[in-house]
């Protein structure tokens, strides 16, 4: 992974990100139900981003739990850590870790060497060049019998803008292109399941999680949101143009009025699998 986020670590995207969580927070909150997350467990957060998720872990766990998050962006990483404390999360612990390089810690802070019971990801998976690192590193903290509980994209290509987006059509594929480009794989969960299982994993559970938007809907407002700011990356990328840029907001204008468009974004797969004693 390069030095920086393919979608970058600036303002604007913290805070799409953080209408992003809490557009999938009743999603994932459902998910770590069905996965039995609980009070009093331990839990790995990775790829944590700003540590929305790891706040909701952390109040899920309770003072007896732990919730160690993994974040390579130190931005992010703060930004987590001045929310954990205006919260009064004494059990999360954010911390800066590159999860490709270097050395995975086998429990929280004042438990080093218990393991975790549960692991969760999201949008992390489809950014990774290398898979082998990610999954030798889950073998060696997940204690046997705990979980992994991923969600990952599986069809990026249901992203768009119906029936008017014919642009944001275009705007997807240069989305996939530029994941591509940078090593990652915007359907890594069409193999993450395959992989574990070849790794001795169990899976429990693979459930697409399909998100659709009207307008004035949080999922509308979330995938308007992502071309306003992935659109400029794109263009310094090469992949994409002002004016195709221009045409996308016109196509999301004419949208507004038609009581009728929708937006779907990429579907995400829910896997849940179980690690087994070697």
């Amino acid at each position: 992974m390069g030095a920086d986020y393919i979608l970058g670590t600036h303002h604007q995207e913290l805070e799409r990100l953080r209408v992003q969580h809490d557009l999938w927070r009743p999603l994932c909150q459902t998910a770590w139900k069905r996965g039995g997350f609980a009070a009093g467990q331990r839990v790995l957060d990775l790829g944590a981003g700003p540590g929305f998720a790891a706040l909701d872990l952390a109040r899920l766990v309770g003072a007896q739990g732990r919730v160690l998050a993994l974040e390579r962006s130190p931005i992010y990483v703060a930004c987590g850590q001045e929310l954990a404390a205006a919260a009064g999360l004494s059990q999360l612990e954010l911390r800066q870790h590159d999860l490709l390089r270097d050395p995975w810690p086998q429990g929280p802070r004042d438990q080093p060497e218990a393991g975790f019971d549960r692991a969760w990801c999201r949008w992390l998976a489809m950014f990774l060049p290398e898979l082998e690192p990610w999954l030798q590193g889950l073998e060696q903290v997940i204690t046997p019998g705990g979980q992994l509980l991923v969600h990952e994209y599986g069809h990026w290509d249901s992203f768009g803008l119906h029936p008017h987006g014919h642009a944001i059509a275009r705007f997807g594929a240069a989305c996939q292109q530029s994941f591509r480009a940078a090593g990652g794989d915007p359907d890594v969960n069409r193999r993450l399941p395959s992989l574990l299982a070849a790794r001795g994993w169990r899976i429990e559970a693979l459930q697409p999680l399909p998100v659709l938007g009207v307008a004035g809907s949080m999922a509308w407002a979330w995938m308007e949101d992502f071309v306003a700011v992935y659109g400029p990356q794109l263009i310094a990328l090469g992949l994409w143009s002002a004016a195709d840029q221009a045409e996308a907001e016109a196509e999301i204008s004419a949208s507004r009025h038609d009581s009728g468009s929708f937006w779907m974004a990429p579907t995400l797969l829910e896997l849940r699998a179980t690690r087994w004693a070697p």
